[in-house]
Parts: structure tokens; C-alpha cells; sequence
């Protein structure tokens, strides 16, 4: 697991460099509120907001040429697991990404720009379940991939949209019973909306 920790920390410092490198570069700050669904987040998308599945974090990206970029994603989710009298429980992931986007209209002024991105990071689940079981802290090297579409109003303001899907390499496990369901790998959509602005 070591060597997967290395990996993951290694592609969010690589994104983390190559953020400032700006030459002809869109350089984004977004953040972002969303819903939580599928997998073991438990709910469909349309009872997502009802269930309380809420999410919210920000996404750091540089576009070189508008067209590639690499992206640094930090999310959190409260109460992903529900909560019990012993307290509550959530889910956070930091996650570097490689993003393609194709920006049409440009790189200034009004445009849209549709993007698929990959990416790897880090999982840590949280959860107070009192009793035997107790608390549960646990870190997991994860993957993701999905994609949205941002439109830029101005040259520096836009609004995006955004499908991700969050997926553990290994299961999460818990005195040796595995805490979601089969194949206990910990997994779940993220859907958001967020604000973007472009240096």
C-alpha cells in the first residue's frame, strides 16, 4: 500500500507543479457544492438532495492551451454514511487528475468548454459508530474518472457542471467485515456545480 501512497501523492505534486506553469495557460480556481448518489452513497440522484448526500470542496486546474491540463480536486463529504448517536461520519478525497477539454470560443471572453478527466489520489473514510466497533479512520488509494462542461460568461467568470465517478483499490474494511457492499470497494458518483474563475 506504500508504493500506491507514493503514486497517488506523486501525481498531486505533479499537478500541484505544473499548476503555475502558465505559458498560454487557463489557470482555474472552482469551488464547488454537489450531491452525492449511486453506489454506496445509496441513493438515486433524484432522492440525492433529499437524503442529504451533500458535498462540497474546490478544484484547482491549469489548461495548457486551453486543451490539456492537469486538475487538483479536494472533496468532502458529511454524513456519508448516516450518522448513529455515537456521532457521525464522512468521506474525503484529494485526487490529481489529467484533464482534455476542447475551449470553443477561446481562451477569452464568452465560451463553453466540454472536458473529460482521469485521475488517482487518496480516500479517507471517517465514520463514529461507538459499541465494538468503535471509530474508524481509514486511507485508501483511489481512482476517478468523468467530465462536465464549463461556460465562461467573461474572460474571467464561468460556471461549471460536473459527473464524477470515485472509485477504492481496495476494500474498506472494518475488524475484518467489510463496511459496503460487494465487492467492498468503496464507490459513489459526485455530482456538482460550481463557479469558475480563470487568471
Amino acid at each position: 500500500m506504500s508504493r500506491g501512497r507514493t503514486l497517488a501523492a506523486g501525481l498531486i505534486l505533479l499537478t500541484v507543479i505544473l499548476i503555475p506553469a502558465r505559458a498560454q495557460a487557463d489557470v482555474l480556481l472552482i469551488p464547488f457544492f454537489g450531491v452525492n448518489f449511486g453506489g454506496d452513497a445509496g441513493k438515486d440522484l433524484s432522492d440525492a438532495f433529499d437524503s442529504k448526500q451533500f458535498n462540497w470542496g474546490v478544484s484547482f486546474a491549469a489548461m495548457g492551451a486551453g486543451v490539456f491540463g492537469v486538475e487538483g480536486d479536494l472533496g468532502y463529504s458529511p454524513d456519508f454514511f448516516g450518522k448513529t448517536d455515537a456521532g457521525g461520519s464522512h468521506v474525503l478525497t484529494l485526487m490529481g487528475n489529467l484533464v482534455l477539454g476542447i475551449p470553443f470560443g477561446g481562451q477569452r471572453g464568452f465560451g463553453i468548454r466540454p472536458y473529460g478527466l482521469v485521475g488517482m489520489g487518496l480516500m479517507r473514510s471517517s465514520a463514529k459508530f461507538g459499541g465494538p466497533v468503535g471509530n474508524v479512520d481509514e486511507n485508501k488509494l483511489a481512482w476517478d474518472f468523468g467530465g462536465g462542461v464549463i461556460i465562461f460568461f467573461g474572460t474571467n467568470v464561468g460556471i461549471r457542471g460536473d459527473v464524477r465517478y470515485f472509485r477504492t483499490f481496495e476494500a474498506l474494511d472494518i475488524l475484518g467485515i467489510d463496511l459496503v457492499d460487494s465487492p467492498g470497494k468503496l464507490d459513489y458518483t459526485r455530482g456538482t456545480f460550481g463557479v469558475v474563475f480563470r487568471f
